[in-house]
């Protein structure tokens, strides 16, 4: 077929066209034959929009699927859960963002395929309904076939598309949406922020405490290189008229010496160190006390507790031999005043190592055995210096002239409170556990910083992490892990000296008690009991004093809790982790453990963006399927897909003059033409059967015969 110009108007076709009828009962008859061929759905769509009604919902349901599996996941890790394998296979190969690359496209490539489809299904709905004005026939049957974008219905009528209001806001709705939907990545990847979420569980080697120390090192006079994280499991805090009992607590020591390991820890199941770091507090029957201040540098109390016959608290082994006799050292602060504060010291109160002090129920290692594990620490705290100082240089008689809770008030000579005693019974025992430890945060390690303010540290953070409080914190507000309870404790290994195998359970905390400095600086004139001067005011150095940081954070829990259970747990805590931690790299033997550390990445973290997008799809696929229902009920002529019939029912009788004319216009032209010489442009035309059996434009209500 070729193209001629206005001068040739003949049709040269390569095969005849089919005579019409020849009758009107041959017309009647096939006119009755399209009126009453009903096509379905998918006869009045091409083979693309077929595979797009039924490929695309799979799809889209596919992807948001995909999204939806990832999004759970990545919260339940964010957590604290244990995501699926996959995603940690998507996380670790860094796909995350890919996987959302990937599935938007998908998303958009079918929402395209879709929008197209229903703006020809809009077309060809308008055409065989209420019609549309005659100059915009030729647009509306081209979209039938082309299957543009919604906005085209706008854009190409200059924004008057004449559709009806219902089928006019569905346009709408759909372009903004297949408008929004090309950010759908962005919206999506709004969720996004770099996120912590603990790893799948590895197997890690671990060092086993073993007894391989030759000395001790000077734990009470140096200060702590960290504030080492712990695993706890504890009772509430108990008082009683005339005690206090910090309850059981149970801490397991992280066997990891870089501080990223221990703070990143998540999960462990494996062999730990473990504790019960309990103090138990109360007013000790104190006997043949004498208070010696004949030296204004060596001030001390001697005496003895009887042991035999104790009741609750301070509860004893039957196999207790004789008193405990102590000789303990008094700080000698600067000011002598009658009202003093802070001025404390710790002893042990005898060095006999053949007795057993802690039998209260249930203790993690059973004194028997293990004596050397069971002390009683005397707390020592001046009330007057000036009492103190009464005493001159004589060598005096005290007494204890009363109790306040868990202290003994002790005085010489007259009714002056001098000091108060508490004796705090606590079981250092340690035995390596298979154990379990959780949590679902990191537990960063705080540090204790010099406030220039208060010319002191601050240890309120550290205090913190040990619970020195009456009423303690969640374990996650302290940053400190979950030990699980007793009952899933594993297999108990014995603490062997790795070198002889020998079993020797005490070794290693007994270099604490040796290393206290009132019993490395013992003289010929004064032999002291194991202790230690927690003076805040650093006098006294040279005579057996702690580091500051020591002191400061006994001072303060005292003084914050009115409990000396609590400060002796506090300071006794922090030198027990001293001595692990400065031994732990030089321990040989290992174990195999369970470990699942944090790390980070970018993941979801939220669920507004995810909701966005897919409100977007889904608004998206209710316009999709309200146009196709529309579709499929009010059209019968419309094949979408196909250019010649889109071409054929707009030439009739009425565009016929237009076509004529049109070849060597453009539309403006063409326009202006048809206002000069056609009538009825405005009213609407549908597409519908016409009297020769042909389906083309016609005026709505014509009472023309069909």
């Amino acid at each position: 077929m070729r193209l001629h110009t206005r001068g040739d108007t003949r049709f040269h076709p390569t095969r005849k066209a089919p005579k019409p009828p020849s009758t009107k009962t041959d017309v009647e008859s096939q006119k009755k034959q399209l009126e009453t061929k009903k096509r379905s759905l998918c006869q009045k769509v091409d083979t693309t929009g077929v595979l797009t009604i039924f490929l695309g919902p799979p799809v889209l349901l596919l992807a948001v699927t995909f999204l939806i599996l990832f999004w759970w996941e990545s919260m339940k890790a964010i957590n604290g859960g244990d995501p699926e394998v996959y995603w940690f296979r998507i996380v670790n190969a860094d796909w995350a963002t890919r996987l959302i690359t990937i599935c938007t496209t998908a998303i958009r490539t079918v929402v395209s395929f879709q929008a197209g489809l229903a703006t020809a299904m809009v077309a060809g709905v308008v055409l065989e309904t209420k019609g549309i004005p005659l100059l915009q026939g030729p647009l509306y049957s081209i979209l039938r076939a082309v299957k543009a974008a919604p906005s085209s219905l706008f854009t190409a009528t200059d924004f008057r598309p004449h559709l009806p209001p219902f089928i006019s806001t569905l346009v709408v709705a759909e372009v903004l949406v297949t408008a929004a939907s090309q950010f759908l990545s962005t919206i999506y990847l709004s969720d996004f922020t770099s996120s912590t979420f603990t790893q799948s569980n590895n197997s890690t080697n671990v060092s086993l405490l073993d007894t391989e120390f030759s000395t001790a090192s000077g734990w009470w006079t140096m200060r702590p290189a960290a504030s080492w994280t712990f695993a706890e499991l504890s009772e509430p805090f108990k008082e009683g008229s005339n005690f206090h009992d910090t309850g059981h607590t149970y801490r397991a020591l992280l066997p990891f010496d870089e501080e990223e390991h221990r703070t990143k820890l998540r999960r462990y199941q494996g062999p730990a160190p473990v504790m019960d770091q309990r103090v138990i507090c109360a007013p000790p029957p104190l006997v043949n006390m004498r208070l010696d201040a004949t030296d204004q540098d060596e001030i001390h109390i001697s005496g003895q507790i009887p042991m035999q016959n104790l009741s609750y608290p301070l509860s004893v082994g039957q196999d207790s031999y004789g008193p405990a006799n102590f000789t303990c050292k008094l700080p000698t602060p600067l000011s002598w005043t009658i009202n003093t504060f802070g001025q404390s010291s710790m002893c042990i109160a005898t060095q006999q190592r053949n007795w057993t002090v802690f039998s209260t129920e249930d203790p993690l290692v059973q004194p028997h055995g293990y004596a050397t594990a069971s002390v009683m620490w005397l707390v020592l705290d001046i009330v007057s210096m000036a009492s103190v100082v009464r005493a001159g240089s004589q060598n005096v008689a005290a007494r204890v002239a009363g109790n306040d809770g868990p202290w003994a008030i002790v005085t010489h000579g007259n009714d002056t409170k001098t000091l108060r005693v508490s004796a705090c019974l606590i079981n250092v025992a340690v035995e390596t556990i298979v154990v379990g430890l959780n949590s679902s945060s990191d537990n960063p390690e705080p540090t204790i910083s010099w406030d220039r303010t208060t010319n002191s540290y601050n240890t309120e953070a550290a205090r913190r992490q040990l619970g020195a409080s009456r009423t303690r914190e969640s374990l996650a507000s302290r940053g400190v892990l979950s030990l699980e309870p007793r009952s899933q404790w594993g297999a108990v290994l014995p603490l062997n000296d790795s070198s002889t195998g020998d079993t020797d359970l005490p070794a290693f905390f007994l270099a604490v008690d040796v290393s206290l400095p009132t019993l490395l600086m013992s003289t010929d004139n004064y032999t002291y009991s194991p202790g230690v001067l927690l003076a805040d005011d650093g006098t006294g150095f040279y005579s057996g004093s702690a580091e500051n940081t020591h002191v400061e954070m006994f001072q303060d829990t005292l003084n914050t809790t009115a409990s000396p259970a609590l400060a002796v747990q506090v300071v006794l805590a922090r030198i027990f982790q001293m001595a692990y931690y400065e031994q732990l790299v030089k321990m040989a033997g290992t174990a195999t453990a369970s470990t699942g550390f944090s790390v980070s990445s970018s993941i979801p973290s939220q669920w507004t963006g995810f909701i966005i997008g897919t409100t977007l799809i889904a608004t998206h696929v209710v316009i999709v399927t309200i146009i196709t229902v529309q579709f499929a009920r009010h059209t019968n002529s419309t094949i979408i897909g196909n250019y010649w019939q889109t071409v054929s029912q707009v030439v009739s009788d009425e565009t016929r003059p237009i076509l004529e004319q049109a070849d060597t216009m453009d539309d403006a032209e063409v326009k202006r033409w048809a206002k000069r010489n056609l009538q009825n442009l405005k009213a609407y035309r549908a597409v519908r059967s016409q009297h020769d059996g042909r389906t083309t434009l016609d005026m709505v209500g014509s009472t023309r015969e069909h």
